[in-house]
């Protein structure tokens, strides 16, 4: 057997660390004394590179088992487009949910079918019918059309959660949307995301839900884009309160336009203006006295009409719609689906997006 000795035993060399292997120099090889170079003080075995979203998923999967409340998330979506990975799409989608322990909003069940049969659910009832739902560069996954409008009429056009998936380009996104049906019209809100992805994936669902011919109705990104900001514009003004008023009850700005609203009694109006005059207006002690001075008598001034339902303001003879809004969560014990979702939950919680 080779045994560690000191390199000045070798010609020319100096002196090295037998635990080490190294010289003083910073060598890597130590010499036995048969003058053999024995093995370089290496590990060459690939060291395991830490997941940063390790964490995360313990602290999900812990809370899924154990918390009373449990925030909604999106993770990445299930890859296979086939039939193949439904189990792991409902249990990925049960992992993504928001739970409560004795109140919250309805889920889209797995096994929310019609005559009840026997299947592959967490009770074991036949799953929900899936569909994909195509544009040219984005697709959608969720509960068919039909069997979300049947489960609204079910919860009395309540609001209530549905799994969803989209697909764009390299993006691949599972999660929930809370959504609430007002006649032809869906309040539709993403879950646990950012807004970005929140406004992608609603606004995808909303146009699916709306559409005459589900089908069809989506197209591409961009497209979804527009009809997002074409939807937030049909919104209208949120007026806020001005203290200190008993002319004008509501006032509110808007930098991009440079545009002043203001609601005095039953009357609204808007005016050219900038971010000067409308702070001086809504913390004056006599905002009338700032808009007799600053703003009153501006020929391009527009009357505008208000909503019943929103009480935002918006000009006459534009197609308004409300922002989306839904009602109270629902005051009930968990049922036996939700026990068993939540515990499959816990085994597949899903990757969070980063």
């Amino acid at each position: 057997m080779s045994t560690p000795t000191r390199l000045k035993d070798v010609p020319g060399a100096g002196t090295i660390n037998p635990r080490t292997g190294r010289t003083k120099s910073g060598g890597e090889y130590y010499f036995g004394r048969d003058g053999g170079a024995a093995a370089p003080q290496v590990n060459l075995a690939p060291q395991p590179t830490a997941d940063p979203l390790a964490p995360k998923i313990a602290d999900r999967k812990d809370a899924l088992a154990h918390a009373s409340f449990v925030a909604a998330q999106a993770s990445n979506g299930t890859a296979s487009r086939g039939k193949e990975n439904r189990a792991e799409w409902w249990e990925r989608s049960f992992g993504n949910a928001e739970w409560r322990e004795n109140a919250g909003y309805p889920k889209m069940p797995d096994d929310f079918t019609p005559g009840g049969h026997s299947g592959e659910s967490v009770v074991g009832h036949r799953r929900t019918s899936r569909r994909w739902y195509n544009g040219k560069d984005v697709a959608v996954r969720m509960p068919s059309v039909s069997a979300i409008k049947r489960f609204s009429r079910g919860v009395d056009g309540g609001t209530f959660d549905i799994p969803v998936q989209v697909l764009h380009g390299t993006e691949n996104m599972q999660g929930w949307v809370r959504v609430t049906q007002h006649g032809p019209q869906w309040s539709v809100t993403g879950l646990g995301m950012n807004a970005a992805d929140s406004a992608r994936m609603s606004e995808a669902v909303r146009v699916i839900l709306e559409h005459r011919t589900p089908t069809v109705a989506l197209t591409t990104v961009d497209a979804l884009r527009q009809e997002y900001r074409k939807r937030v514009a049909s919104e209208g003004t949120r007026v806020e309160a001005v203290v200190g008023s008993t002319f004008i009850k509501g006032a509110a700005f808007d930098a991009k336009n440079g545009q002043i609203t203001l609601s005095m009694g039953k009357y609204h109006y808007r005016y050219p203006g900038n971010a000067d005059a409308y702070q001086e207006l809504i913390t004056a002690r006599s905002p009338g006295h700032v808009f007799n001075a600053v703003i009153r008598g501006n020929a391009r001034a527009e009357k505008l009409t208000s909503c019943d339902t929103c009480h935002r303001v918006f000009s006459v003879g534009v197609e308004h719609r409300c922002p989306a809004r839904h009602n109270k969560a629902v005051e009930a014990p968990a049922g036996v689906w939700d026990r068993l979702a939540r515990r499959a939950a816990s085994v597949r919680p899903g990757r969070p997006r980063k």
